[in-house]
């Protein structure tokens, strides 16, 4: 019989990818947003339900019923939002005692990362899912590869070919962790009830630096792309100027400069255990980038 999954954030760009995945796989869909329309333009046949991350009420009617459920958080728009989604989810998932919950932390995480507001808030969210007794898997991606494509964080690699994201050293080996690889893991993952209390950082099967990723780059700008430097502080201020909020403009300035601390291999996560364990075959940035170019 065919798993029933409850997908939240189904119309963005995490959950896009998992409800994709999970239809692939045969899988009876339950996808939740906030507008249902939107997820029935996007993802016809699914179970649309309309939920909002406050509204536990709303939550627990989608996850009634479900074998498992995927969710990941939302940027948060003030400093108690994402404790407030959270606390609501788990609530509602322990009314209807959820079988088992997919959850990622949308960005790095844990202890071996320095200290920053967004990697602590990563993992006090992964810690909280796993006190919380709903039985559990955690995703710890690494930066997401999409952030490539918004001219937002790179204004002028396609203009002048200029690659100055993600703001670390030349040297550091970058680990990235594409949308639609985080949705193979998902979706697999949400089969594997007895892997549950384990949390796993996903990526693709290659770390590189900035130099190696403006070779793969190419390609798909169509132009010589050139590595260049920049600080966290001037990559957080650029990102906050156009979208006229400081507070971004701390939280990727502290970011970026937490993961500017480490070295060389310090951010590679070996991907062979993680390919092994979920049966899958995650891609490589080049494959990734090439399927861009065909898009």
């Amino acid at each position: 019989m065919s798993k029933t999954v409850a997908i939240f954030g189904a119309t963005g760009a995490q959950g896009s990818p998992v409800v994709t995945e999970a239809l692939a796989r045969g899988m009876n869909v339950r996808a939740v947003a906030r507008n249902a329309a939107k997820i029935q333009a996007m993802h016809p046949g699914v179970d649309a339900r309309e939920a909002s991350l406050s509204n536990e009420e709303a939550i627990a009617a989608a996850l009634t019923g479900v074998d498992a459920a995927f969710l990941h958080l939302p940027m948060p728009q003030g400093p108690d939002d994402a404790t407030l989604w959270l606390t609501t989810f788990l609530n509602a998932a322990h009314r209807v005692s959820l079988p088992l919950l997919v959850y990622t932390t949308s960005g790095p995480s844990g202890t071996r990362y320095p200290s920053s507001v967004a990697i602590n808030g990563g993992t006090a969210g992964m810690q909280a899912v796993q006190a919380s007794g709903i039985p559990s898997i955690i995703l710890q991606p690494a930066i997401y590869l999409e952030n490539l494509k918004p001219e937002l964080f790179l204004p002028k690699l396609r203009t002048e070919g200029i690659l100055d994201y993600p703001p670390v050293p030349e040297g550091t080996k970058v680990q990235w962790t594409s949308h639609l690889d985080q949705a193979r893991i998902a979706v697999a993952a949400m089969t594997r009830s007895d892997l549950a209390g384990n949390a796993y950082e996903i990526g693709t099967p290659d770390a590189l630096t900035k130099a190696e990723l403006a070779e793969i780059l190419t390609s798909w700008v169509g132009r010589s792309v050139e590595s260049t430097p920049l600080t966290p502080e001037d990559f957080g201020q650029r990102i906050g100027e156009i979208l006229g909020n400081p507070g971004i403009a701390f939280i990727l300035s502290d970011l970026y400069g937490a993961l500017a601390k480490l070295d060389g291999d310090d951010m590679t996560v070996d991907t062979t255990a993680l390919e092994n364990t979920f049966d899958v075959r995650l891609t490589s940035v080049a494959e990734h980038i090439n399927r861009w170019s065909k898009v």
